[in-house]
């Protein structure tokens, strides 16, 4: 259940899909290769294919490899593996994202075909089963994985950038990331960009898309200078996004507030914040409690609170996705009985119950229950888990709108119209009768059409299309927020 603001699917692996052609020489049983080898994989889950490279190392030992999985799409490279087995008759390993639940564990179990080239079985994670095949590959095959990505900014760049590190005082989690200013004699405008639900890295790379490198590289060659940061346990920042609250995100936030004002580059009196998602609901948090802040940029931020916001969305994937309203009540009406256990501090076996009934809910909606019937258990397990992390809880329990009436700076909200995650009508309203409702009159409410949830052109909205989609963010809605931006920070048009 984490990241949901960024898919029905979630980021369960925090893999993504990957475009690669299948010719090699093949190693047959008789022959084992005690080198190198480049396995392609690729499993679905929920429309969406996701690819992987795995890389085996031969160690010392008879028979023995380490491993490490790229992940082109996502922006990871040479994540270590556990547990590793490449046999003449199957392929077993492990990933286990940092500072993430137990449950959040990916293993992975294969067995080899008859010629030893191809492997097929099973992903298991979050207690789901996923069927997962996999490809003995080449080197140059491995080196060509990568979707089509031609937003993506390349160097040499117009303008500075430097990595940085500072720390939160209050619990002393550091956080890195990277500070780009425009040229020219300052001292700048800012704006510190923040990331959506679930562990995020600065760019918050999302299927190969790197939607904050994007608009930092847009606005900076703007003449607005840009922060963005590794979420805590993510990059060069330490500490556990899943263990942390939207107060310790918003901390984090106001630390780095502080370190720009250090900045000689920097206009300490010009500080402005920019929330995607789940960060559209930390900026109004920073904003009402530090006066350092000169506006805010809310994209597709919530106006209701994390239980509501949880049920729309359900409702509204299910409905884009054809599903009909008999099938979606039951799902919908279950996934409130679990929100509601959170919401209420309930015991774990209230909690367990609650989310096996929910998964008894979504596989009779799909005709999968018998499938279910032997995975249930460990599967109520996985999600009960993910439930009751310190930030799900804090998210589910906290309202926007009693925090909204508290903003007296400047606010751009932004929503496309396709946008399933944060329904846009209902939340763009919300926001902007929370900021008037406390004396805010400079608002601005908009919804974009034809935008997803990534504020990319979309024709569904639905998560699936977020892979498949070459652009990254709409020029519409960058030149929105940098024009917005711009005539807050009185810079010369």
């Amino acid at each position: 259940m984490p990241g949901m603001f960024r898919g029905a699917s979630g980021r369960a692996a925090r893999l993504a899909s990957v475009a690669l052609a299948l010719s090699a020489p093949r190693i047959g049983l008789a022959q084992p290769d005690r080198e190198v080898q480049w396995w392609k994989g690729t499993f679905e889950t929920q429309g969406v294919t996701i690819d992987f490279v795995v890389v085996f190392r031969p160690t010392a030992d008879a028979g023995g490899y380490t491993a490490t999985i790229d992940i082109p799409a996502q922006g990871a490279k040479d994540l270590a593996l556990t547990d590793v087995s490449l046999a003449a008759a199957e392929i077993r390993f492990a990933l286990t994202p940092p500072n993430a639940p137990p449950s959040a564990r990916a293993v992975f179990e294969l067995k080899r075909g008859a010629d030893g080239t191809t492997a097929t079985g099973n992903l298991k994670q979050y207690g789901m089963t996923f069927p997962t095949r996999m490809e003995h590959i080449t080197e140059d095959e491995a080196k060509a994985v990568g979707p089509l990505r031609p937003q993506t900014p390349e160097p040499p760049f117009p303008y500075t950038q430097r990595e940085v590190t500072y720390e939160n005082p209050v619990d002393h989690t550091k956080l890195a990331g990277t500070l780009t200013v425009p040229v020219g004699a300052g001292p700048h405008p800012v704006v510190i960009l923040i990331t959506g639900s679930g562990a995020e890295d600065r760019d918050e790379t999302i299927f190969g898309h790197k939607p904050f490198l994007v608009l930092a590289d847009h606005l900076t060659r703007h003449g607005v200078a840009v922060l963005r940061v590794d979420d805590r346990g993510v990059g060069g920042s330490s500490g556990s996004t899943y263990d942390s609250t939207s107060k310790d995100f918003a901390n984090d936030v106001i630390a780095g507030i502080k370190f720009l004002q250090k900045q000689p580059e920097i206009d300490g009196r010009r500080i402005g914040l920019v929330g995607h998602s789940e960060g559209g609901l930390i900026a109004p948090l920073v904003a009402s409690k530090s006066k350092d802040v000169a506006c805010i940029v809310l994209l597709a931020g919530p106006g209701l609170p994390g239980a509501r916001i949880l049920n729309m969305q359900l409702e509204a994937l299910l409905r884009a996705g054809g599903m009909p309203a008999n099938k979606i009540e039951p799902q919908s009406r279950a996934q409130r009985a679990l929100i509601e256990c959170i919401v209420s501090d309930a015991d774990a076996q209230a909690v367990r119950q609650a989310a096996r009934n929910l998964l008894e809910s979504e596989a009779a909606a799909a005709g999968k229950s018998a499938e279910l019937a032997d995975k249930l258990e460990s599967a109520a397990d996985g999600v009960a888990k993910g439930v009751g992390t310190p930030w799900m809880r804090s998210f589910l329990k906290l309202d926007p709108r009693e925090v909204l009436p508290k903003v007296k700076c400047p606010v751009l909200a932004l929503a496309g119209a396709l946008d399933l995650q944060v329904p846009p009508k209902e939340n763009l309203a919300e926001i902007e009768q929370a900021l008037k409702a406390g004396g805010n009159t400079n608002v601005t409410a908009k919804e974009l059409p034809g935008l997803n949830h990534l504020f990319q052109e979309a024709q569904t909205g639905l998560p699936d299309e977020y892979v498949t989609i070459a652009q990254t963010i709409a020029p519409a809605a960058l030149d929105e927020i940098t024009a917005w931006l711009r005539a807050r920070f009185k810079l010369e048009p």
